[in-house]
């Protein structure tokens, strides 16, 4: 009779522990996830911040600097400020697919306005180009921003995920980070 009940009794133990160890695990993948998104967020906004501040303090570089590296006529090769800023992410732009870099001088009206609207300078507003989209004939060039602008960059990507469909997360989660220093121009 109480080898019955001892084997019951251990039936009981491990239905328990499989609803116990199934609910844990999903709070656990859940907190790793959100980690990993802060994380990744967290070094994008940095790598933002540095980029547009490596734009600002080179503004007497041509303005193809943007995407295509400098060397000046001592023989000294600067990288470009796409590749610098993507070299601030150090990895991290492999967790985002779609991963964009623009930079761009910023029109100043925007500033002003309330709640503040950060856009790229245009030659014919009302009309604001794409700062993605590199031949935007509205777009002026990101060293034409003076010393009372602004000079930003702007990183786009997808997040995706690992285990959405387990966590009940959104298959993929696309943001813009912006980041916008003064002109040393």
């Amino acid at each position: 009779m109480k080898l019955r009940r001892a084997a019951r009794r251990r039936g009981m133990t491990i239905v328990e522990t499989a609803l116990v160890l199934a609910v844990f695990c999903m709070l656990l993948f859940g907190v790793f996830e959100y980690c990993r998104f802060l994380y990744v967020q967290h070094v994008v906004q940095n790598a933002a911040r540095d980029g547009s501040r490596y734009a600002a303090v080179n503004m007497d570089k041509p303005s193809t600097f943007d995407a295509t590296d400098y060397t000046d006529s001592s023989g000294t090769t600067f990288a470009n400020i796409q590749n610098y800023t993507t070299a601030r992410l150090g990895g991290a732009d492999k967790q985002l697919s779609n991963y964009k870099v623009a930079v761009y001088a910023v029109d100043s009206a925007g500033l002003g306005l309330t709640p503040v609207v950060i856009r790229p300078q245009s030659t014919s507003p009302p009309t604001y180009p794409d700062p993605f989209n590199a031949s935007d004939p509205n777009k002026v060039p990101w060293n034409s921003a003076t010393f009372s602008n602004g000079v930003a960059v702007s990183i786009q990507g997808t997040y995706k995920p690992l285990l959405p469909s387990f966590l009940s997360m959104s298959a993929s989660m696309t943001f813009t980070v912006t980041a916008l220093t003064g002109a040393e121009g």
